[in-house]
């Protein structure tokens, strides 16, 4: 079975193999941020002669079992715990900027003139910082509840989650062991190897490829899991291939 199964995985390879000609990719990998993209730097990025994606779905299609699925009720409660480190970090922000205001009043009115002190500029600070006192205290503890509510969201599916990886750890024993042993046999047949870069610290690396289709492949952690990359380099791409969100796919990391 698995020997039909890498020869159609080589075949499907070699069929155009020779298309694009040997030259440097040049590839940036980039996450989300509040002000915009951000680059990741030593990040691993790994060009494969091959669809590594392909490898995996043939192998979970010739397993003896249904690969085990995350229950859904499990799922809810991950989107429920996404939804309260969301607000619980939007809460931190506002308290930080709160407490970063009283700061900045504290400096100016320690820097005014102490004969200054009773005049309408030092006692609108004045009247601005106490106001922020009990914003900041009032922030300070929906904050902490908001936390408190997060952890105790996680503790209490911790177990479960455990129990699942668990399952799914030793299906995956099982049914990808043979894995390595086609990703052999598909770069000696095809002639090529696996390359691995580290991106710089703008988030960018260059490969020079030998002539054929290359997958690039990468990963970064997001809050919500994981963003992976899969995929086909274009033989007419012109300037950088950029990894981002939108031709990621997002994936649950437990």
């Amino acid at each position: 079975m698995r020997g039909n199964r890498t020869f159609f995985l080589i075949a499907g390879a070699a069929m155009t193999l020779g298309a694009c000609g040997g030259s440097d990719v040049t590839v940036q990998v980039l996450a989300e941020g509040a002000d915009g993209p951000i680059p990741q730097a030593n990040l691993e990025v790994f060009f494969y002669p091959f669809d590594r994606d392909s490898v995996f779905d043939d192998l979970d299609a010739a397993a003896s079992t249904p690969k085990p699925e995350i229950p859904q009720e499990m799922l809810a409660t991950f989107a429920e715990i996404r939804s309260l480190q969301e607000e619980w970090r939007a809460k931190e922000t506002e308290w930080s900027d709160a407490r970063d205001r009283m700061q900045t009043l504290s400096e100016e009115m320690q820097a005014m003139d102490p004969r200054a002190r009773g005049s309408r500029e030092y006692m609108s600070k004045y009247e601005e910082f106490e106001q922020l006192e009990g914003v900041e205290g009032q922030l300070d503890r929906e904050k902490q509840a908001l936390f408190d509510q997060f952890t105790a969201m996680q503790d209490s599916v911790t177990a479960q989650v455990d129990e699942f990886k668990a399952v799914r750890d030793t299906w995956e024993d099982d049914a990808y062991s043979g894995y390595f042993d086609i990703e052999q046999e598909l770069v000696m047949e095809l002639g090529q190897q696996v390359f691995t870069d580290t991106t710089n610290a703008d988030g960018y690396t260059t490969r020079n490829l030998p002539a054929g289709n290359w997958w690039v492949n990468s990963r970064i952690r997001v809050p919500t899991g994981e963003i992976v990359w899969n995929l086909l380099i274009d033989p007419a791409q012109v300037d950088t291939l950029r990894l981002e969100r939108s031709n990621g796919e997002e994936r649950i990391r437990l």
